[in-house]
């Protein structure tokens, strides 16, 4: 009796870090590309855009329009501004946990 009350309460303590893991992300599969984007400049950390190309962009967001999105200073190129069209992301990638 004993054991399955430890595994029903290990099994509750996985659930909840799970739940409480994702609920820390800003990215949402039921929204669109623009809108997750949206979401991620509110949180004001670095993001990574893939482009259809291949290429990668990581920065914070600055703006996000109907079309486009500005990425301010991105690695390995501080002392610029990136302009991506929204149609060319194909992923975001968002670090929502540390170690």
């Amino acid at each position: 009796m004993l054991r399955i009350f430890w595994r029903h309460l290990c099994l509750l303590f996985l659930l909840t870090t799970v739940s409480a893991a994702a609920a820390e992300s800003p990215l949402n599969a039921n929204t669109t590309m623009r809108d997750n984007l949206v979401a991620a400049m509110a949180t004001k950390k670095p993001v990574t855009v893939v482009l259809k190309n291949g290429q990668s962009y990581r920065g914070p967001i600055g703006s996000v329009g109907n079309h486009l999105v500005v990425l301010n200073g991105p690695a390995q190129k501080e002392f610029y501004d990136v302009l991506v069209t929204i149609d060319e992301i194909v992923a975001i990638e968002f670090r929502v946990r540390d170690q």
